[in-house]
C-alpha cells in the first residue's frame, strides 16, 4: 500500500473522530440540555485519547499526539457543557 494512501486513510480517520463530537458540542450550546449525553461515555473518551496522546509523544509521532489532543479538548468543552447544562446531576 502506498504511503500516500496510509496517509489519506489515516488523516480521514483523524478528521472523522474529531468531528463526531462538535454535532454534540453544537447541540448543547443550542439547546442548553445535556441530560442526553452520558457523563461517563466522555470521561472514557477523554481517558482513552489522552492515552492516545501519551503513546504519540513516546513513539515521537507528532500528528497522533496533535489529533488526539484535540479530541481531548474537544471531549473537555462537551463534559463542561454537561456539567453546566445537566440537570441530573
Amino acid at each position: 500500500m502506498s504511503t500516500y494512501l496510509v496517509f489519506l486513510i489515516g488523516m480521514s480517520a483523524t478528521l472523522f473522530s474529531l468531528w463526531s463530537t462538535v454535532p454534540q458540542i453544537r447541540k448543547s450550546l443550542k439547546t442548553r440540555k445535556t441530560d442526553d449525553v452520558s457523563k461517563w461515555l466522555i470521561i472514557s473518551l477523554i481517558t482513552g485519547l489522552s492515552l492516545w496522546v501519551l503513546y504519540g509523544v513516546l513513539k515521537g509521532d507528532i500528528i497522533i499526539a496533535i489529533a488526539n489532543a484535540i479530541g481531548v479538548t474537544l471531549n473537555i468543552i462537551l463534559l463542561v457543557l454537561k456539567l453546566k447544562y445537566a440537570t441530573n446531576k
